[in-house]
């Protein structure tokens, strides 16, 4: 071991050359580091052109700036706007204007250095400036133009196929009156009918159709006369179907129904063996209904309707025994009527 003007140095441990080493990295900016400093905003550079350092309009526009994460460096207004800021290596120059309601913003293209934007933010209202709406306006101009939003992604084109509306079942009841004529010999009676229906779908349904006699006809003989009328109750499959707009509709069925005929006679002369009296007589009916009709409300309906049908077999009308005439094949109705529906 050589000494060199003194006493020998001591080589170090080799822990101790390690720490050495550790504490020089740590004191080395990372190659990460050092390529991202001088893009990150709080090193971009922004210029205060004041005739006064304590102006508070200006102090107020210093402070939203520094809230954007820029630099901000103060300068006595001297001076054009833009060659200051090429100066200073500025991104952006305010300066007040003369009137000392609003400030001039200058914001340049940091590559280039060319000016990109130049504009004044005033506030003319009386009783101003407002010096907060100022300095509030002058940062939203900066940072529009200095951390320019990329553009949106496009949003998704979202497609909904909307499932047919289901109508809801119908029902809804009908009354009307008309006349009702058998075939026969008797004049057509004055019927009441009623009928309770019900749509399953938009367009079938049932109907519970019942009718009597609200003035029999009558029937002449030698004899006498008789008044006769039908009670029939039955059953329709019905089709319905209604116009564009809804307000309008047709329908039709067929059915089957039970008559009860009921005949009342008058003899001319009321003495033996001529008496007057009352006989039933019952059979089944086969018929076709239809109906025209047209909304008044979105509850009522008003219209006209049709009977078409035959008895099973005529059902004679006899005098003392002598036959005066007969009833059905074919029997034809017709009537108006009103209808309240509902869902």
């Amino acid at each position: 071991m050589k000494r060199l003007g003194g006493r020998p140095r001591a080589p170090l441990p080799g822990g101790a050359w390690m720490a050495l080493l550790a504490a020089l990295m740590l004191r080395l900016p990372s190659p990460a580091a050092a390529a991202k400093l001088p893009d990150e905003p709080q090193h971009r550079r922004v210029l205060l052109l004041t005739d006064s350092a304590a102006d508070p309009l200006m102090e107020r526009i210093r402070a939203e700036v520094l809230a954007l994460g820029l630099e901000v460096v103060v300068r006595r207004a001297e001076g054009t706007i833009d060659a200051r800021a090429r100066a200073e290596h500025a991104v952006a120059a305010i300066r007040m204007l003369p009137a000392r309601n609003g400030v001039e913003v200058w914001t340049a293209d940091e590559t280039a250095g060319r000016p990109l934007l130049r504009q004044a933010v005033v506030d003319d209202k009386p009783g101003g400036p407002d010096r907060t709406l100022i300095a509030l306006q002058t940062a939203e101009v900066l940072r529009t133009s200095l951390f320019p939003r990329p553009p949106p992604e496009p949003a998704p084109v979202i497609i909904q196929v909307a499932p047919a509306p289901s109508r809801a079942s119908e029902a809804g009841v009908t009354a009307g009156a008309g006349l009702l004529y058998g075939f026969g010999g008797a004049s057509p009676a004055w019927q009441a009918w009623l009928s309770l229906h019900r749509l399953w779908t938009e367009h079938l349904g049932v109907a519970l159709d019942v009718s009597a006699p609200l003035h029999r006809g009558t029937m002449s003989g030698p004899e006498g006369t008789a008044d006769v009328g039908a009670v029939t109750a039955g059953a329709a499959v019905l089709a319905r179907f209604a116009s564009d707009s809804g307000r309008s509709f047709a329908s039709a069925g067929v059915g089957a129904a039970f008559v009860s005929l009921v005949a009342t006679g008058h003899p001319t002369a009321n003495t033996a063996p001529l008496v007057g009296g009352s006989t039933a007589t019952y059979t089944g009916l086969a018929y076709l209904r239809a109906e025209l009709g047209r909304k008044v409300s979105r509850w009522a309906v008003l219209g006209v309707s049709g009977v078409a049908g035959s008895t099973v077999a005529r059902i004679p009308v006899r005098f003392a025994g002598n036959g005066a005439g007969s009833w059905g094949v074919p029997v034809l109705g017709l009537a108006l009527f009103g209808e309240l529906d509902w869902r």
